[in-house]
């Protein structure tokens, strides 16, 4: 498999589930919104989840470009995933 797409699918994965689950969290316990939530998860989970991925430059197999690339095109997925489910979800 090419290594940019693997990274993109890890990197999705973790960061949708995780962002769910903290605004599945966050809604049923503090009342906030859950788009809102979701996104602001989003954007500070996946950031962070591909700097700690690709922290080890030595062992790292993408180059910063790439990396950069990877991280830019989960965040757009799991922002359209976010606006799909906000407006059949209605929250």
């Amino acid at each position: 498999m090419n290594p940019v797409l693997r990274e993109t699918l890890i990197i999705t994965f973790w960061t949708f589930w995780t962002s769910a689950g903290l605004a599945a969290l966050a809604v049923l316990t503090l009342h906030w919104p859950l788009t809102v939530t979701y996104l602001m998860a989003v954007l500070t989970i996946g950031p962070a989840l591909a700097i700690l991925r690709g922290r080890n430059r030595e062992q790292d197999r993408l180059e910063l470009g790439e990396r950069a690339g990877v991280e830019l095109l989960s965040l757009i997925i799991l922002i359209v995933i976010g606006s799909v489910a906000a407006r059949y979800l209605g929250r």
